[in-house]
């Protein structure tokens, strides 16, 4: 059963934003109007706008925006239905519910991807791959564990596959749908063990599957579908919910085979990203359920470097959420090598976790390169809030010896000089628009400075350029002018530039007037941000 479209619309008219919103993230509302700190990319300065007149939410970062369901799924991690029902839960709002054809269609996704399961456990079962089973039997697992785990074997020859899918009238299309098909359209599991990735109500929804020969990536997952979202979706074994529930804590692993270690060793509130990086969706996903997070990536520089990069989205969950690092002893790549050496016991691995930030500092300490250690901790400090920022600068001058006052007087200079590396870096782009520039300049010294509203806009948004047409129009025989009349374009070139010229100089302006609304508090900027974010839309369809 669906909801109606009355009902959506009656709660949507009845609800705000801004309740959920500031519930979420940190934020300043101002009449109907606000600005926050956008919980969906890592970022300092408020640049998410939101109003509870229209109910609608847009970043000028990272360009997620939308409605209040929009907002709700996101953070929630949720699908549409599950967040006009948290909505209405907060209100205390009456749904009235009717047949949905998506709910159906999605249910019926769900039930064919649960039968495509079952023939790859049957595989499995009927033995028709005893190098699968032999390589289980190599990672310590037995036909228990198998059968606990649900391992499935994709056949390498086609043919009895395609076969089940033809006795069960799935075709392409359906297939796609699921996300099984590869671009050239063919099946994309082929001589590899299953892993079922489940939702959260242990519903199959993808696969992930690891190659058993040389052929092809050694894991691969399911690709994108409407029941499968790659960056919102982890992978865990049936008892993961109860078991956070239960212990209070989450352990994020890298790749299936860490879920299983764990869960052999005990511990089934683990989970892992499934092939991808962790995203802000899985933090939020995790958030509604512990307030702690335990890292147990490889033990090598890629894990160290995945565990750094949590820094850079910790800060846009909600605050109580903490997040500490499991070291393991440096003879394991990772939990997987432990538990196949016969380690039984990772009770004092936990005991010890260590803090995240801590964990990080330590990893770019260099005891023979003081200016090295500082610039490596100048990237993280970026990702701190400003507590854990005095808190660590404390723990950085104990550890290599330089007063907190030093360290605190180094990083006030180095981001007063952060504005001039970043010209510099983005020279390459900055050459693109003063070529953009100076066929629009040409333009105007040939239409003899009457220029339209929209150009003279354009012209107005930068003051530096303003000042520079200004200045030819005043000295018509200097060189510089004779310079711009000798310019040759296309009609599709003058049509980029502007486009091109517009986007830029308008996110520059955007970027302003964030600044400025986060020092004085003035929310009555929001319109022009609005009208900024129009025109950049307006001329980014025009590309």
């Amino acid at each position: 059963m669906g909801i109606s479209k009355q009902s959506i619309d009656d709660l949507r008219n009845r609800s705000k934003i801004s309740d959920f919103i500031l519930s979420s993230t940190t934020g300043k509302l101002r009449g109907n109007k606000g600005m926050a700190l956008c919980p969906f990319h890592g970022e300092k300065t408020a640049s998410m706008s939101f109003t509870d007149e229209d109910n609608l939410f847009h970043c000028f970062g990272c360009k997620e925006g939308g409605d209040i369901y929009k907002y709700i799924q996101l953070i929630n991690n949720v699908e549409f239905q599950e967040s006009v029902e948290i909505a209405a839960e907060k209100y205390g709002f009456n749904l009235t519910y009717t047949d949905s054809k998506f709910e159906n269609d999605q249910k019926n996704l769900i039930g064919t991807m649960s039968k495509i399961h079952n023939y790859f456990v049957n595989n499995m079962k009927e033995g028709k791959s005893s190098e699968s089973i032999d390589y289980l039997k190599s990672r310590d697992l037995d036909g228990n564990d198998i059968k606990e785990f649900q391992l499935g074997f994709a056949e390498k020859d086609e043919k009895n596959t395609n076969e089940f899918f033809k006795k069960n009238n799935l075709s392409k299309t359906d297939l796609k749908n699921l996300g099984l098909l590869s671009e050239r359209g063919n099946f994309l599991f082929k001589n590899r063990i299953i892993f079922p990735i489940t939702n959260l109500r242990n519903e199959t929804v993808g696969f992930g599957g690891r190659a058993i020969d040389d052929f092809g990536p050694k894991y691969l997952n399911t690709a994108e579908s409407s029941i499968y979202r790659k960056n919102r979706t982890l992978y865990f074994t049936s008892e993961f919910l109860s078991d956070v529930k239960k212990k209070k804590f989450v352990i994020l692993v890298e790749g299936y085979f860490d879920v299983i270690a764990f869960n052999k060793l005990g511990f089934n509130n683990v989970a892992s990203p499934s092939g991808t990086a962790l995203t802000v969706q899985q933090i939020n996903l995790l958030s509604r359920y512990t307030k702690e997070v335990y890292l147990c990536f490889d033990n090598d520089a890629a894990g160290d470097s995945a565990s750094k990069r949590v820094l850079e989205i910790k800060n846009n969950q909600p605050s109580e959420m903490n997040f500490f690092k499991l070291n393991l002893p440096e003879e394991f790549k990772d939990i997987s090598e432990l538990y196949e050496s016969g380690g039984d016991d990772i009770s004092q691995i936990i005991s010890e976790k260590q803090d995240l930030v801590e964990f990080c500092i330590n990893k770019i300490i260099d005891q023979d390169d003081t200016k090295k250690t500082f610039q490596e901790f100048k990237k993280i400090s970026n990702f701190l809030s400003p507590l854990e920022r005095d808190i660590s600068i404390g723990y950085l001058s104990k550890k290599i010896g330089i007063t907190k006052e030093v360290l605190i007087s180094e990083l006030n200079y180095q981001k007063d000089k952060e504005p001039l590396s970043q010209v510099e870096n983005s020279s390459s782009q900055i050459k693109h628009i003063e070529t953009f520039k100076d066929i629009l300049v040409a333009e105007i010294i040939k239409q003899d400075f009457s220029i339209d509203e929209d150009v003279e806009f354009l012209v107005n948004l930068n003051s530096d350029f303003r000042k520079s047409v200004e200045d030819l129009k005043a000295n018509r025989k200097s060189d510089e002018f004779e310079k711009y009349e000798n310019i040759s374009y296309s009609d599709n070139q003058l049509k980029e530039s502007i486009a091109r010229l517009y986007i830029y100089y308008s996110d520059l302006k955007i970027n302003k007037l964030i600044q400025e609304m986060d020092e004085t508090n003035d929310l009555s900027l929001l319109e022009d941000l609005e009208d900024l974010k129009k025109k950049i839309e307006f001329y980014q369809n025009t590309l």
